[in-house]
């Protein structure tokens, strides 16, 4: 249940309020200064970007170590390291990046076909007054058959971008992570209905966690620190779940591993 995954998200960060408040600076810095750089004149804007690299490859890089921890049973959010947590936000930027910009295209292709806005899932499920307007400005027909299209490009980019992430933290390698043959055995082991509804509970949870932001952005005192811990717990829920998906995976694949009988 979406409910529970954010008690644990909560209490898995709990565990380590040290390294939860490191990341949270780590965040609000990141947002300051990527607001600075639409605000200053372009010739001055490279620095900034550099920086603002730098901030995505270790938060991305602390994500992945989030997603290893999960794997390896970890209860609270793990230590920072520098260098592994460079590594692997090199990696990971690399390789969102490309999955990204598959779906980015796939979905601008789709809305071309049906004339309408690019659909994205996270946006459309916070956003949900939006969503069900489509319904009213454009035929309501066309705009379902587009919905889940929409959807199911989403998922599947997702299903297998997920579990390049995983592998990417379990030690596997950059390449590894566009084996798609390898990457869709994974996913048969796990089992498509089971990955479905397992990703499903993970966006809800987000979304629950999205509104109770939209709702804190009303009070304009709350707003600040509170906003910012709730856009990390949402970044916290995202790679506990790849973590748990894979973990759930590597269960399997031992489950179904022939066991040796050795004869006297």
């Amino acid at each position: 249940m979406p409910l529970k995954r954010l008690r644990y998200t909560f209490d898995y960060c709990k565990g380590n309020p040290l390294g939860f408040l490191i990341i949270l600076v780590l965040l609000g810095v990141q947002g300051f200064n990527n607001r600075v750089i639409h605000l200053i004149e372009l010739e001055y804007q490279l620095p900034l970007i550099i920086l603002s690299i730098i901030f995505s490859i270790l938060i991305y890089g602390y994500g992945l170590v989030i997603t290893k921890d999960t794997i390896r049973d970890g209860k609270k959010l793990p230590k920072i390291k520098i260098k592994e947590c460079s590594i692997c936000g090199i990696k990971s930027l690399i390789m969102i990046s490309i999955y990204s910009s598959i779906e980015g295209l796939s979905l601008y292709l789709i809305s071309r076909c049906f004339s309408l806005p690019e659909f994205q899932l996270k946006f459309a499920l916070s956003h949900i007054m939006q969503t069900l307007r489509l319904f009213y400005i454009h035929n309501p027909v066309s705009t379902f058959e587009f919905i889940i299209c929409s959807l199911i490009v989403t998922y599947i980019v997702a299903f297998f971008m997920e579990i390049s992430l995983a592998r990417l933290a379990d030690g596997g390698s950059l390449l590894g992570a566009f084996n798609l043959t390898s990457i869709k055995r994974c996913i048969d082991t796990i089992g498509w209905r089971h990955y479905t509804s397992d990703y499903t509970k993970i966006m809800l949870s987000i979304t629950i966690l999205a509104y109770l932001q939209y709702g804190i952005d009303h009070f304009k005192l709350m707003n600040g620190v509170v906003d910012l811990t709730i856009g990390l717990l949402i970044f916290v829920i995202e790679f506990i779940g790849i973590g748990k998906i894979y973990k759930d995976y590597k269960i399997k694949k031992e489950l179904k591993r022939p066991v040796e009988v050795e004869i006297d």
